[in-house]
């Protein structure tokens, strides 16, 4: 059986940052699967979890022993050079977070600073590549919030669990949203671990 060499803390941490962090995928799954192997998964077993061949995890190790850090990521490939140079790339990035729901208006904002038109599909490639995600957004009432109400309500609410708790009543719970065929939380683009928050109205309470 073959495993990659001891792997130091410093390498153990380049790995750990690339796994979690990278923009590339294959980048992740190389220094995941060499994690795996410097804990004694085997080569037949990472090939099975990502799907590849045994070949090709027995390269990202000899890569990785020969290259170290630099084997994580593809060689640049030779062809049409991108559109947008570096300075335009973050730029659009920053687009995509200020219009999080429409990148029409992207593409409109970056031609008129850019004098460069992009497609919507290159914008979704930009956005994923800055590890943006295409998710539902949350509508939240935190700023029409009484702080004191809301506490009051907290309360109210913690003496029905315990009431629960003992077995003297059911306790339900149900939302405000109401149903609809279409649905009225809207998605955007939104960095990971992260959700755009909405301000939602209150049309009123009811009081049991």
């Amino acid at each position: 059986m073959r495993y990659v060499h001891l792997l130091t803390d410093e390498h153990r941490t380049i790995l750990e940052n690339t796994m979690k962090n990278d923009a590339s995928s294959r980048a992740r799954a190389r220094a995941h699967g060499l994690l795996l192997s410097g804990q004694g998964v085997t080569i037949n077993a990472i090939a099975k979890i990502y799907q590849v061949d045994r070949d090709t995890v027995s390269t990202w190790i000899t890569k990785w022993e020969h290259q170290g850090e630099a084997s994580l990521h593809d060689r640049p490939r030779s062809g049409r050079p991108p559109k947008l140079t570096p300075e335009e790339q973050a730029l659009a990035i920053t687009y995509i977070q200020e219009e999080p729901r429409s990148l029409k208006q992207v593409v409109d904002r970056l031609a008129q600073k850019t004098a460069k038109r992009l497609s919507i599909s290159a914008l979704k490639r930009l956005a994923k590549r800055a590890r943006l995600r295409w998710k539902r957004v949350r509508k939240s009432l935190k700023s029409l919030r009484d702080p004191e109400a809301f506490a009051q309500a907290q309360r109210a609410l913690e003496a029905l669990q315990k009431q629960e708790d003992a077995g003297k009543i059911d306790l339900y719970y149900f939302d405000e949203s109401g149903f609809a065929l279409e649905p009225s939380i809207p998605y955007a683009w939104q960095a990971s671990g992260e959700v755009i928050e909405l301000p939602a109205m209150r049309y009123g309470r009811i009081n049991v």
